[in-house]
Order: structure tokens, then sequence, then C-alpha cells
């Protein structure tokens, strides 16, 4: 099965109801992310932050490999971070929180653009903190987790101005004004 490309946002959208509708309970929590959250015209693949419901991880991701077969997909690749399948030939990822104090970070990481991410990553380590796909920490020894329950908290803990997804990674500046 080969993937599709160049997928118009109302076929990914309905791809990812779809995936979500047959595979939801498995989550305690769930938000549709990446390039559709962003309303991009043109999308690529699949994304969703998710907490994975109440199990051991290895019985969940059991679970979850088998559900995804049921239901005509296959497992890419199945991590603690992150999870790839193949369903209806559109790639999914799961962008998975195992820690519900980091759910902010994770809506964020999930949701992109790279740009947008690695401006965060910026923005932490000017601050003194260290921002990964696992959440936001301290730089002591151990580091802590700071919680984040929203985009918006890891926003004002990062001091920076919320932009809700549609406008990441469009240009904002002013056209340059000549003379």
């Amino acid at each position: 099965m080969s993937y599709k490309r160049d997928i118009k946002l109302e076929d990914a959208e309905e791809i990812a109801l779809d995936f979500l509708a047959k595979t939801k309970d498995l989550y305690r929590k769930y938000l549709l992310a990446g390039s559709i959250r962003r309303k991009e015209p043109i999308v690529y693949d699949i994304d969703f932050a998710v907490i994975p419901k109440g199990k051991k991880f290895g019985v969940w991701k059991d679970d979850v490999t088998r559900r995804v077969q049921e239901i005509g997909g296959g497992v890419t690749t199945f991590g603690e971070t992150i999870s790839n399948f193949l369903y209806r030939g559109v790639q999914v990822n799961l962008f998975l929180c195992l820690n519900e104090d980091a759910w902010g970070v994770t809506q964020m990481w999930a949701t992109g653009p790279k740009g947008h991410t690695i401006g965060m990553t910026i923005k932490a380590r000017d601050k003194g903190l260290i921002i990964n796909s696992k959440g936001l920490w301290t730089r002591e020894e151990p580091p802590k987790l700071i919680k984040t329950e929203s985009e918006e908290e890891v926003g004002r803990l990062l001091g920076w101005k919320y932009k809700p997804p549609e406008a990441r990674g469009k240009a904002s500046k002013k056209e340059p004004v000549f003379h």
C-alpha cells in the first residue's frame, strides 16, 4: 500500500475523523492536531495529540496495534513519544502524552508547524527552561516538569503571545515599505 500525497483538507479531515471514531475509546484525551488543526489547504499526514487510556503502556500499545489492524490499517512505528500508522493510504501520527501535566506541550508539539516548535524551544532556552515533546522542564538536577494544561499556558510561561493554530507559520510581518 502506498502513501497518498497532497491530500485536500476536507478529505484529510474525513479520514482523520473516521480513524478517531474507530479508536477514540483507547484515549483518555485527544486532539486533532497538525496541518488539519492549522487549516492548511493541503495535508500530507494526520496528527493527533493523545493521552492513552488507563492501562500500562505495553498493554495499551498492544490494544492500539490490534485495533489499527482490525480497521484495516498498519503500524509503521510505535514509540512512547510518537507512533505512526498507515490508514486508508495516509500516514497517521499519534503524539503521545504519558503525563497529563504535559498536555499543553503535547498539543503544541503535535500542532506545529516545525518553525513554531523551534521558536518555542529557543524561548524556553532563553528563560532557562527546556521544552521537548514530553513537556516543559526546569534545568534543575533532576529536571522538574512544569504543568501545562493548555497551549495558552505554555505561551504564558514562555512569554509568547499565543497564536491560534491557523495563524502559525504564516507571514505575519508587515510588507517592507520602500521610499
